[in-house]
């Protein structure tokens, strides 16, 4: 279980981060019960879920934030965060590409077990 987590979205055509999104379940302040204004945790709920919120923000802010949709997700074969934005703009669906690596993980698993 962690209390953090980071989802980003890379170019890949140059590499740069065009967005991040940082997410905590945990505020040191409020642990302490100091009493201030400040920023606490941005995120409730389960560790296995904060790929699949983080994404979704990040997709959701992408036209009025940076004017742009993103057309492609990049991500692990088991992802769930992927079914939460390939349908985020409507009409214009984000397409699913895997990492190689992961497939082939995946692949010579089943195979082990057949």
């Amino acid at each position: 279980m962690s209390l953090n987590g980071c989802v980003s979205v890379i170019s890949i055509d140059t590499g740069k981060i065009l967005d991040l999104e940082v997410m905590t379940q945990y505020c040191k302040m409020c642990e302490m019960n100091i009493k201030c204004d400040h920023e606490c945790s941005n995120y409730k709920g389960s560790s296995g879920n904060m790929e699949s919120v983080g994404a979704f923000r990040i997709f959701e802010r992408s036209v009025m934030k940076r004017e742009l949709q993103y057309t492609e997700y990049y991500g692990d074969g088991d992802s769930k965060a992927f079914l939460k934005v390939k349908d985020i703009y409507g009409e214009d669906t984000v397409t699913k590409l895997e990492c190689i690596g992961h497939v082939q993980k995946r692949v010579g698993s089943r195979l082990r077990k057949f």
